[in-house]
């Protein structure tokens, strides 16, 4: 039966230093030429998702991109977006506005570029892990012109700090949008309703996949919903506790060992 494997990058399919390792490379190949696919899942933009996409050969008939947390659903070959969620300008005004309030770094995006008000060591930071230029604005919310498909809060040295925003956010974010956590640094806040599970779930129905055919790969918060959801639920071996309590296989390698080789060599080769 062949399958189709849904991949979160980072912490997952990539190595700590942002790379696709030879095994990793090789086992995809092995299994798209089997017949079954492979699926980048992700929280990043499209914009950064596309590229390694195209890295690792991934533009032919049946590849796709699930990014933007579920929000946004890419057909490779056809080049045409499939689904695309998106969170209102009001909403994504109201939450910079929160998160300078209380001093706390805050992005969205436009035309691949980065917005932030300003050059800070947030936006270095992540321009560095995601390969997408920054667009540091004074005037960001007057240079934003259309709804985007999410909006980050960063604090790259206090979780506990951003978790209290975040519960704080909560009662403001019911009914607009959902706010979850990629990795203990980015609050993510997409549309209302959005989550991985969500972009996997509209691109099986689409493909006309049956649920016992899917498999989810993933290592934090923001990938638990897909991992419960999939026929096989799947945490790296350096998944979060959460995300390997959800699973129904954890690797025994992590991301820096081939750990997506293993999932495709153990269920799909």
């Amino acid at each position: 039966m062949k399958k189709i494997l849904f991949s979160d990058l980072d912490g997952t399919l990539l190595t700590d230093d942002k790379q696709i390792s030879d095994g990793n490379r090789a086992a995809i190949r092995a299994m798209t030429a089997a017949g079954h696919s492979f699926v980048i899942a992700t929280g990043r933009p499209f914009e950064s998702a596309y590229k390694i996409s195209g890295e690792l050969g991934l533009n032919g008939a049946g590849c796709y991109i699930v990014s933007y947390n579920g929000g946004h659903v890419y057909d490779c070959y056809q080049k045409a977006a499939l689904l695309d969620e998106r969170i209102s300008l009001e909403t994504v005004r109201e939450l910079f506005h929160f998160a300078w309030d209380e001093g706390f770094y805050v992005q969205t995006y436009q035309n691949g570029e980065i917005l932030a008000r300003a050059r800070t060591e947030e936006l270095d930071f992540y321009e560095r892990n995601t390969n997408l230029p920054g667009c540091p604005r004074a005037d960001v919310l007057e240079y934003l012109t259309r709804d985007p498909n999410k909006a980050i809060v960063i604090d790259l040295h206090d979780h506990d700090r951003l978790a209290r925003f975040a519960k704080r956010l909560e009662p403001w974010a019911k009914g607009r949008c959902r706010l979850t956590f990629s990795n203990a640094m980015y609050l993510e806040v997409v549309a209302e309703g959005v989550s991985k599970q969500t972009g996997i779930a509209f691109l099986t129905d689409y493909l006309g996949v049956k649920g016992e055919d899917t498999i989810a790969v993933g290592d934090e918060a923001n990938d638990i919903e897909m991992i419960k959801a999939a026929g096989l639920g799947v945490a790296v071996q350096n998944a979060s506790p959460a995300a390997k309590e959800a699973a129904d296989y954890v690797s025994a390698r992590g991301n820096n060992e081939d750990a997506i080789a293993e999932v495709i060599e153990r269920f799909c080769v």
